[in-house]
């Protein structure tokens, strides 16, 4: 149980990490459609929603957690649903990840005509990067890290009740019989 209660609020301070960026990168998303007077594709607002409803989620059980253990079946709840709703979120905005975003050009060309080389061939060096493409696919890839750490917080929630669990039975001074299947018990 130290080890959850140990890695839970890491997990946490990660999550508050990554999702604060994505919301605020699709935050300008939405700007932009209210600006001109449309409104947002599905796909920005899932994920948009969705990484609101985790920070404020994330700031409210990392403040509150370790206060009182005994509302971790809700954490894990909670975090299970946020979780849908980012898998949502990612599944929507998948379409980002076959965009090209950037754009190089170097003025290395050759001609090896007459016993000459050039490295010039008349044009200057180019970049460029579309923000736009970039925000998106930038807040794609953070919403898949953060299914990722939404699925251990969950985890951990759960681990955290299950030994609560036990322990209360055990400080009661009674044991009573465990009916959960036996290849269940090794594991939380």
């Amino acid at each position: 149980m130290a080890i959850s209660k140990l890695f839970f609020p890491i997990i946490r301070a990660f999550q508050l990490l990554t999702l604060i960026p994505i919301w605020g990168m699709l935050a300008w998303f939405v700007h932009q459609y209210n600006r001109n007077n449309t409104s947002p594709p599905a796909e920005i607002l899932v994920l948009f929603i969705a990484s609101l409803i985790g920070t404020l989620w994330a700031l409210i059980s990392f403040f509150q957690f370790h206060h009182s253990i005994g509302i971790s079946i809700l954490v894990f709840v909670i975090d299970m649903i946020i979780l849908g709703g980012l898998i949502a979120g990612v599944v929507l905005l998948r379409s980002i990840k076959d965009e090209d975003c950037t754009s190089f050009s170097a003025p290395v060309g050759a001609n090896w005509g007459d016993d000459s080389w050039t490295l010039n061939n008349g044009q200057g060096w180019d970049a460029s990067v579309k923000k736009s493409c970039m925000m998106a696919k930038s807040a794609w890839a953070l919403g898949i890290v953060n299914c990722v750490l939404w699925f251990i917080s969950a985890l951990l929630a759960l681990m955290i009740y299950r030994r609560n669990e036990r322990v209360a039975v055990r400080e009661k001074g009674y044991v009573v019989e465990d009916r959960r299947p036996a290849r269940r018990r090794g594991w939380f």
